[in-house]
């Protein structure tokens, strides 16, 4: 599972972008945003770089592992 903080999460249409741009790249994973946390869990096999690369890719910043 990968549960990553991210910066830019404002509403749910922000959530909505995460889990279209994730749709490609963590096919058959769980997709989890957290709005007022600012999180996003993907359980499932996802490549961590790709995940990364997805979110950042529609507009958010990674910053680093959730605790």
């Amino acid at each position: 599972m990968l549960h990553l903080k991210v910066e830019g999460i404002t509403c749910g249409g922000c959530a909505s972008s995460i889990k279209k741009a994730l749709a490609a790249v963590a096919s058959g994973s769980n997709v989890a945003v957290d709005i007022e946390g600012g999180e996003v869990k993907v359980e499932g096999q996802a490549d961590r770089a790709k995940v990364v690369a997805a979110i950042e890719g529609a507009g958010f910043d990674v910053v680093g592992d959730a605790a």
